[in-house]
């Protein structure tokens, strides 16, 4: 058997055991497991008719119409498949459109033992776009990436199902929320640049070049969240969370927050300097350790500047509507510069960053290494 049929063997053979465990972990009981009926019930909907319109324009500056819209709305799956119900729509912002006859709408059905007492749309229903445009962006990367392509996006559903299925459980479950991040990371890391590289030197230096990096992220957010006095319960739906997930440990939140928005760009830049590096030695096989080392440290410092700016700019378009909004009400600086919000972004896009810092020279240094121990 060849070694390369072998990775593959072991690759998919990880990937379904682990896929299992997750399922087994981050699955919930269904309503009839537990005996119990759910208070509220979201299920697709479509619009079959409008039965009233109580709207009236907005005399404001938008125009906007604001009032109820009652239409008559079949469910399509769920509980209630089938039925044909009343369903109100409050709208009391731009935000909410007007529906037609044939569109797809999320409803909340309040019901009780199997009864629907309350029936209201909420929004239009994008499942089957998000569903479809991920698909698409698969079909697309598989094509256009070939192999590399197809290991790409099952390396991308792994990630996924990691972060959803097997952190999520763990960290509502009670267990310490920074280490499991770092267990549950690790294990992303080392799946998904595998699938990539597989065991070479390549594969070796970003799998610990970005393991260093995502370590000095955690440092920094860490001591830089204890100094600025921020953590779990600085985020937002915390008192939600708290209430409803009560075994979860909230002061570990915002670190790991910090590092699951990292690890993309942390890896994406260990991977880069690793595989210019090996390209680098397959030009020249005669290449000193000091010259390759040299041409990995300057490819080091091109990735780091343009993957810390990326890592920055992602945070900031996350709070871009607060910063807008805190400019339009001529807000000071130190008013701005303290607030929650704007100073976790910071954190956020800094401790990042250092982890780019560390990870880039450091994936160099071990490349060198390995490439050159090989000859």
């Amino acid at each position: 058997m060849g070694t390369g049929l072998r990775n593959k063997i072991i690759v998919i053979t990880l990937i379904l055991t682990t896929f299992l465990a997750l399922f087994r972990l981050g699955h919930r009981p269904s309503v009839e497991e537990v005996g119990q009926n759910p208070e509220i019930v979201y299920s697709s909907g479509q619009i079959l008719r409008v039965v009233s319109d109580e709207t009236i324009n907005d005399p404001g500056v938008t125009h906007f119409p604001r009032g109820t819209l009652t239409y008559e709305v079949e469910i399509l799956r769920g509980l209630f498949a089938g039925r044909v119900l009343e369903a109100p729509y409050h709208m009391s912002s731009p935000a909410h459109v007007r529906f037609e006859a044939g569109d797809r709408v999320s409803v909340r059905i309040f019901e009780f033992e199997g009864d629907v007492l309350i029936a209201e749309v909420r929004y239009p229903e994008r499942s089957s776009l998000l569903l479809g445009a991920s698909g698409l962006f698969l079909v697309f990367l598989c094509v256009i990436g070939g192999k590399r392509g197809v290991l790409s996006a099952l390396g991308l559903v792994f990630t996924i199902g990691c972060v959803i299925f097997l952190l999520i459980p763990l960290i509502t479950a009670g267990f310490p929320i920074v280490p499991m991040t770092l267990l549950v990371l690790g294990l992303v890391t080392v799946a998904t640049i595998f699938l990539l590289a597989g065991l070479t030197p390549k594969g070796v230096a970003s799998i610990l070049g970005c393991l260093s990096g995502v370590m000095v992220a955690a440092l920094f957010a860490y001591v830089a969240g204890n100094l600025a006095r921020i953590n779990g319960y600085n985020l937002g739906n915390y008192r939600a969370i708290f209430h409803l997930a009560e075994g979860t440990r909230m002061e570990g939140l915002f670190i790991s927050s910090v590092l699951v928005a990292s690890i993309g760009a942390v890896m994406d830049t260990s991977m880069s300097v690793a595989s210019a590096m090996e390209e680098v030695k397959l030009a020249d096989p005669q290449i000193s350790r000091k010259e390759l080392f040299r041409a990995g440290f300057n490819v080091s410092r091109d990735v780091m500047g343009t993957m810390s700016s990326t890592l920055i700019l992602a945070f900031i378009g996350g709070s871009l509507s607060l910063i807008i909004f805190m400019y339009a009400r001529d807000v000071s600086f130190n008013q701005f510069i303290n607030n929650d919000e704007i100073t976790m972004e910071i954190i956020k896009g800094l401790a990042g960053s250092f982890g780019i810092v560390l990870a880039s020279p450091l994936t160099a240094l071990i490349s060198t290494e390995l490439l050159t121990r090989r000859t």
